[in-house]
């Protein structure tokens, strides 16, 4: 008689499963509730999973905002037909600033930077546009240089295309910065740009009438 095979005689050892297993007496499936649990007491307790991170501090006309370099109040948002001489729009078009207290936190006064504001959902204006310049209210001086310690207001002005209605709100954003004691690049302290400080929606004041 022949005989069959061996695999054919004996049937293949059933693997044991995974819940079965045993980790220090436990089975892995205790093991993984467990660290759920952990986990999920743990994000709450920091108000839940990646909340923090995502949230962003509202930002309102009057209301102070840590920047981290800046401390900045957005006092309006308006729009002029021109700012002559130092700014000028595309013929039909008009003139959008932000209007803002801005007081350096440093000991080293600087201008502000390009980045400081964006306006966001503004037709005609990308929302990574640079203002076409910034000059202080009170004295009409282009790019001012801040002095530490000294509050000043500065109006941040962008460009509007011919439009058929004016914007009548729009959302500003205020970009923080982080001190760095060390640069990669070139080993001196500086600010470096660091998440967003505030958001928010603020009305816009139509000056160009």
């Amino acid at each position: 008689m022949q005989e069959t095979g061996r695999a054919e005689q004996e049937e293949p050892e059933e693997l044991p499963e995974l819940a079965n297993f045993k980790v220090r007496g436990r089975s892995v499936k205790t093991w993984v509730i467990g660290a759920a649990a952990v986990l999920l007491a743990v994000s709450a307790a920091f108000g839940g999973l990646g909340k923090a991170s995502a949230e962003v501090p509202p930002l309102t006309a009057g209301t102070a905002v840590d920047a981290g370099q800046f401390a900045v109040t957005v006092d309006r948002v308006v729009t002029v037909k021109d700012l002559k001489p130092l700014f000028q729009p595309e013929p039909g078009g008009a003139l959008i600033a932000i209007v803002a207290r801005i007081k350096v936190t440093d000991h080293i006064g600087t201008t502000p930077p390009s980045d400081l504001f964006r306006l966001v959902g503004v037709p005609g204006i990308k929302e990574t546009e640079a203002p076409m310049g910034t000059t202080t209210i009170d004295d009409e001086t282009m790019n001012p240089v801040l002095t530490p310690d000294t509050e000043q207001q500065v109006a941040f002005v962008w460009k509007l295309p011919k439009l058929s209605e004016l914007p009548t709100e729009v959302k500003v954003t205020v970009q923080g910065y982080e001190h760095s004691d060390e640069s990669i690049l070139d080993h001196h302290e500086k600010w470096l740009p660091d998440a967003i400080a505030a958001e928010g929606t603020i009305k816009v004041k139509d000056n160009t009438k």
